[in-house]
């Protein structure tokens, strides 16, 4: 089955281009609420599998050990702007494990690179990183090549990243992130699952509900640290008080994790749009009843095509796609 057509351009009233994904909205013992495509091809799940990762920081004691604050737990499992309320927190924890910068894998993005100041603390993924770090440090592991796929730091992930998903990541194909750090391709619904067992975490063993609770707490009390001060999870989660716990992943990857329902929800863009996963995953949203017409008209459920002049010539826009019959979209 082809993957059904999720978001689309349109100029005038003619369509441009089409953006086909793939979706699963997922309870946590694994049953299917809807599913949009073919679910079960694998995907790389980037950096939407920041929360599962962050885990070990919680559970291994480093946590507490450093007196980590709810604000730096949230930079763990944030894709950050590199703003300087993040790069100022991110010193803080620096200081309390007393490290510097130099120590992190991740580098400098381009984007900040021909800057005079710019930091290896601007990286997205620079809290990841740190997180590892901290484990690390805790356990007196060597900190030097922490990134790899053999350390015990990244063995400690792949076992949080199976337990969760439900995939022995040991046979999943494999590559490097861009921040360095291995990433594993496993299928969309095994993704959802894992979200869904962050929304309810009730089958799961008492300490693991104990780190889940409290990275969701942070999350949801720092979301300006996720996606920085106007990113799309930040507004999600800010707007919905926290009923929506949401991470995005690049080339078109989103989660989210919807405790009142004990769901989870993994989409891909097939195409990798970043704004169409946006789109799609609002629409996803909606079509659950998570957001009312005012809430979804703030979060910008449609993004207009500007001519050179600014003139509004057409739409980016969600199709009915969640509308689709049992029979040809979901089920």
């Amino acid at each position: 089955m082809e993957n059904p057509v999720m978001v689309e351009a349109t100029r005038g009233n003619q369509q441009e281009s089409r953006h086909r994904g793939v979706a699963a909205v997922v309870d946590s013992l694994g049953h299917i609420v809807r599913s949009w495509g073919n679910i079960y091809d694998p995907i790389f799940g980037r950096s939407a599998l920041k929360f599962i990762q962050a885990l070990p920081l919680i559970e291994s004691g480093a946590a507490d050990a450093f007196n980590l604050s709810p604000q730096e737990i949230a930079l763990a499992c944030a894709s950050h702007s590199g703003e300087e309320m993040h790069v100022k927190a991110l010193e803080i924890w620096l200081h309390k494990i007393g490290k510097n910068e130099r120590i992190l894998d991740c580098g400098i993005p381009q984007y900040f690179s021909s800057s005079p100041t710019a930091s290896v603390l601007q990286n997205a993924c620079s809290g990841k990183h740190l997180g590892f770090l901290t484990t690390a440090l805790y356990r007196k592991e060597p900190l030097a090549g922490y990134s790899l796929i053999d350390h015990p730091v990244q063995q400690r992930v792949e076992r949080a990243l199976s337990d969760l998903t439900d995939v022995d990541h040991i046979h999943a194909p494999h590559g490097i992130d861009g921040c360095g750090i291995p990433a594993f391709a496993i299928p969309l619904y095994n993704i959802a699952l894992g979200m869904a067992r962050f929304a309810d975490p009730s089958h799961l063993h008492y300490p693991r509900q104990k780190a889940i609770y409290r990275i969701l707490s942070a999350v949801a009390a720092h979301p300006e640290m996720i996606s920085g001060s106007t990113g799309f999870d930040t507004k999600v989660i800010k707007l919905t008080h926290g009923q929506v716990i949401c991470k995005m992943g690049a080339c078109g990857v989103q989660v989210g994790i919807i405790p009142s329902l004990g769901l989870g929800i993994a989409l891909k863009i097939e195409d990798g749009h970043p704004k169409a996963v946006e789109l799609a995953f609002l629409a996803i949203l909606k079509s659950l009843g998570l957001l009312d017409p005012d809430l979804y008209d703030m979060l910008t459920p449609r993004i207009p095509i500007l001519s050179h002049k600014g003139k509004t010539v057409g739409f980016l826009q969600p199709t009915n796609f969640t509308t689709l019959p049992l029979e040809t979209g979901w089920h």
